[in-house]
């Protein structure tokens, strides 16, 4: 798993929206890809 299949996996119920915010900070999962996972859009 890739760390955006993980953001969707675990987010809200075991990663916050501070978790996602540092995983773009740092590089590690691109901000399109955060707002659509904090908004509950899934990309199938």
């Amino acid at each position: 798993m890739n760390v955006e299949e993980l953001a969707r996996k675990y987010y809200p119920m075991l990663w916050d929206k501070q978790r996602i915010e540092a995983l773009v900070a740092a590089g590690r999962l691109s901000r399109e890809a955060a707002e659509a996972i904090m908004e509950g859009g899934k990309k199938e």
